[in-house]
């Protein structure tokens, strides 16, 4: 990021910080780098969590703001909240970002109960915010990028700058169909080449490209609104096709696609609809490419939040899986990667731990704190809890919580 750009969103990011008491760093893309913070050691630097990668994270946070119109809130895989707010240059390129927390969010005392003793008293002293506070911090972070980069938010995408190339490859491509006339034809080649670029990661030669694509297809459309509507919604598909080759997330693409393909129905006008495709395509493009880079931190949240919240009941596999969008062999993928264990494994552990808390309850009996904490049945319940605590659960009552394991 260019010098001045980082002093304008230090100033203005650090009169949000003041007012709020939330700490702030500034995060670059292009170098993949922290730039600057203003707490420091920050929490995170002084984090216990095994299977967090502070980086990673927030370069995660910074890349979905991005792609989401300049905000973003997510979790780290400890479960506090962070805000994101991306940062671009004047051509609209993703350069970097701001980051602000952690805080603790909602309710934070199931999230504390997660932590070691050091994490817990560290993260007792972070700001607590409820949901909608959060939400309005998200907003005014995306307001403070947008006045310290000059750019709207809903106009980055290099508007100007693409439309200006757009229109360059509309004319080349009028004059190729006036020489060649009567034997003019629509470069399909050309798509087969920008799907090529794509998967061997050529982000340069991918734009040029595409802009090459649309020219051609304005032109052979002979600018008729709904025909250039159907075949951008055919170059979505092949762009969606070569980005998963090229390692994007399937469910990621095609949510994206959805979302794309229900906005290109509302235009009524090729310049409105001509300004958002600049902008989608070439950030359908840099996802691509981002998005391997790109750890699943926010999603391995999500699917830990969705078990704590449903222990009781019986969890399948396809159950998270269509919960967080993805499929099953991928989700079991990501969670064993980012977790160091599996998913079924990480059930059990939490059903477990919500178990030793109705075993100091005498009251309750063995076979309902089974059903109340979602196991089939005492016996399998009983074979579970020894394997975790190494004691049976009659004997954890009877200790009054006392195990072998630590």
């Amino acid at each position: 990021m260019q010098e001045q750009l980082v002093r304008r969103c230090r100033e203005n990011a650090g009169h949000l910080s003041g007012l709020s008491g939330i700490p702030y760093c500034l995060i670059s893309i292009e170098s993949r780098s922290l730039v600057f913070s203003s707490q420091s050691p920050s929490f995170c630097e002084e984090c216990t969590c095994s299977h967090c990668n502070e980086l990673n994270t927030h370069l995660y946070g910074c890349s979905e703001a991005y792609r989401w119109g300049g905000k973003y809130i997510y979790y780290c895989p400890l479960g506090l909240v962070f805000v994101a707010s991306s940062i671009s240059d004047e051509s609209g390129n993703h350069v970097g970002g701001i980051i602000m927390g952690p805080v603790l969010m909602g309710d934070f005392e199931d999230v504390l109960s997660d932590m070691d003793e050091e994490m817990r008293s560290r993260a007792l002293n972070l700001p607590a915010l409820s949901t909608s506070k959060v939400t309005n911090l998200s907003e005014i972070l995306s307001a403070v990028t947008s006045y310290a980069t000059g750019m709207p938010h809903s106009r980055v995408g290099k508007i100007v700058y693409e439309q200006e190339k757009l229109l360059n490859s509309i004319y080349l491509a009028q004059e190729k169909m006036q020489q060649e006339g009567g034997n003019y034809r629509y470069p399909i080649e050309t798509e087969k080449k920008l799907q090529s670029l794509i998967c061997s990661h050529d982000k340069s030669g991918a734009q040029t490209l595409l802009n090459e694509l649309l020219g051609h297809i304005y032109c052979s459309s002979n600018f008729d609104l709904e025909t250039i509507k159907t075949r951008v919604v055919e170059l979505i598909v092949i762009l969606s096709r070569a980005t998963i080759d090229a390692g994007a997330d399937v469910r990621e693409v095609f949510l994206s696609n959805t979302n794309y393909i229900q906005k290109i129905e509302q235009f009524t006008s090729l310049e409105d609809l001509s300004v958002w495709l600049n902008g989608i395509m070439h950030r359908f493009i840099a996802y691509s490419f981002d998005f391997s880079q790109v750890k699943h931190s926010n999603v391995v949240y999500k699917v830990m939040e969705y078990v704590k919240a449903n222990y009781n009941q019986k969890i399948s596999l396809d159950d998270i899986a269509r919960h967080v969008y993805l499929s099953r062999a991928y989700l079991s993928s990501i969670f064993k990667e980012e977790t160091g264990e599996s998913l079924f494994s990480y059930i059990n552990k939490v059903r477990v731990e919500k178990s030793k808390m109705y075993l100091l309850d005498d009251s309750v009996s063995l076979v309902e704190i089974s059903s109340l904490c979602g196991f089939e049945d005492q016996s399998y319940f009983t074979k579970v809890f020894k394997k975790y605590t190494g004691v049976s659960p009659k004997k954890y009552r009877d200790s009054r919580g006392k195990t072998d394991k630590p």
